[in-house]
């Protein structure tokens, strides 16, 4: 349906941009996922230089804004990052038909490592990743906060969330909200932390570094341990808790506590990494 209609329209390419809100069409594994580019600077606002936009280009413009070609208000010369995500595919592309891979590929942990392994498969445009399955404790890190000024954490220096965002990695593979607690070599599946087995033809272990301070004075966050094996203390939290974000929550009980102004309560926040400065 594609090729005829990339023919009667005498058109070579066709491209399929991903806002928040839009439906992913039963077709989009026949789509080409674009990585995205930054740019090289890091402000919010366009460089102060002059422009030479030339009178051919100016009248372009207002014929497809007479026209309402879609996109026509935007800046060419635009600096700031697309809101959206960007998929095409071409007549030849069409035409070559998709190796479909069936392997269960399992990568654990959402790390920088792991997301970027999981981009460089679903990035390859010959072949159709069938079963790709990401477990990581508290999901994509960038489902925990809706504005970057309510994020705890440094950002990442690889992924931001509007980055990640655009990956849109719950759409093309199976995200797991849970932590893998073993790993059965012989009958090559992992052991989750409610005892769920999760076979696997290949296995990445992509874990991020934690923090193990509270490991090493017999405490453990909220999150992150398993019961039994560590103290628990419920005003004890770890930078690398994966229900950071939920037990700090605005309206949450220990936010309540801490902007309690009759009875007030002292917030100790330990060590000195960036992750530190940001959740000051």
């Amino acid at each position: 349906m594609l090729k005829e209609l990339l023919r009667l329209t005498q058109k070579t390419c066709l491209y399929f941009e991903v806002n928040t809100e839009t439906i992913i069409p039963t077709i989009f594994h026949e789509l080409v996922h674009i990585r995205s580019r930054r740019f090289p600077h890091f402000l919010d606002r366009k460089w102060d230089h002059e422009r030479f936009i030339s009178e051919d280009v100016k009248k372009k413009q207002e014929e497809d804004i007479k026209n309402r070609v879609d996109g026509c208000r935007r800046d060419p010369l635009d600096e700031q990052e697309a809101p959206f995500a960007l998929c095409f595919t071409t007549r030849r592309m069409l035409s070559e038909a998709k190796i479909v891979k069936n392997a269960r590929i399992v990568v654990v942990g959402a790390s920088d490592t792991s997301i970027s392994f999981v981009e460089a498969l679903l990035s390859i445009s010959y072949l159709h990743f069938t079963s790709i399955v990401l477990v990581a404790p508290g999901g994509l890190p960038n489902n925990h906060f809706m504005d970057k000024k309510e994020n705890l954490k440094a950002y990442s220096t690889s992924y931001t969330r509007e980055e990640l965002k655009k990956l849109m990695l719950e759409s093309r593979v199976r995200v797991i909200n849970a932590r893998m607690v073993d790993i059965d070599r012989s009958d090559k599946n992992i052991v989750l932390h409610d005892d769920t087995v999760i076979p696997y033809d290949t296995l990445i272990l992509g874990m991020g570094i934690q923090d193990k301070t509270l490991n090493s004075l017999n405490y453990a966050s909220r999150g992150i341990a398993t019961p039994g094996l560590l103290n628990r203390a419920d005003q004890i939290l770890s930078i690398d808790d994966p229900h950071l974000y939920q037990h700090l929550r605005v309206g949450g009980t220990l936010i309540n506590i801490l902007t309690d102004k009759k009875r007030v309560k002292n917030c100790v926040i330990y060590g000195r990494t960036l992750h530190t400065y940001c959740c000051i």
